[in-house]
Order: structure tokens, then C-alpha cells, then sequence
């Protein structure tokens, strides 16, 4: 019988916590709790991806930087649109 792997493993943890998020999105209240809980999903698997799968730990300083800038931008979006989303839609409205 074959073992389960490293990367399988991690694979194994990533839909866990895409399924988790799923049903979050899903059956959970909206609030600050629930966005932040989002952020850091976003946060955590996007970093396992980035140094796991993409190998950045092994890659240049520029590169790995720009990804964390990406992702970083990436939750902030998330953070800023459940925080202040009415105020972001009445400035990119065309009336």
C-alpha cells in the first residue's frame, strides 16, 4: 500500500480549508470575525502555495517579494471590501 506524501498531504490540507471556506462563505454570518477568518484563510494558502508548490523559498528575493506584496494586496482587498465596500461602490458609480 503506497503512503501518503508530503505534498499530498499538504494538497489533502489546502481542500480542507478550501471546503471549510466554502461553507463558511456559505452558512456563516456576515461580520468582521468571518472576513477576517477569509483573510487569513487567503493568507495561509496562499503562502503554503507560494513556498510549497511554487518553490519560492528556493527563488529570487525580487520575486518572492512582488508574490508577498500580491498576496498581501490580496487580503487587504478582501478586508477593505467587507469593511468599506458601500463607499468604494459610490465612488466607481457612473451617475
Amino acid at each position: 500500500m503506497n503512503r501518503i506524501g508530503h505534498s499530498e498531504k499538504i494538497w489533502l490540507v489546502l481542500v480542507g480549508l478550501t471546503l471549510a471556506g466554502a461553507w463558511l462563505g456559505e452558512a456563516g454570518s456576515a461580520g468582521w470575525l468571518l472576513t477576517f477568518t477569509v483573510a487569513f484563510l487567503i493568507g495561509f494558502k496562499g503562502a503554503v502555495v507560494t513556498d510549497h508548490y511554487m518553490e519560492m523559498r528556493l527563488a529570487n528575493t525580487r520575486i518572492r517579494r512582488a508574490l508577498f506584496i500580491f498576496l498581501s494586496l490580496v487580503i487587504a482587498l478582501v478586508i477593505i471590501g467587507y469593511g468599506w465596500g458601500d463607499e468604494f461602490r459610490a465612488l466607481t458609480a457612473l451617475d
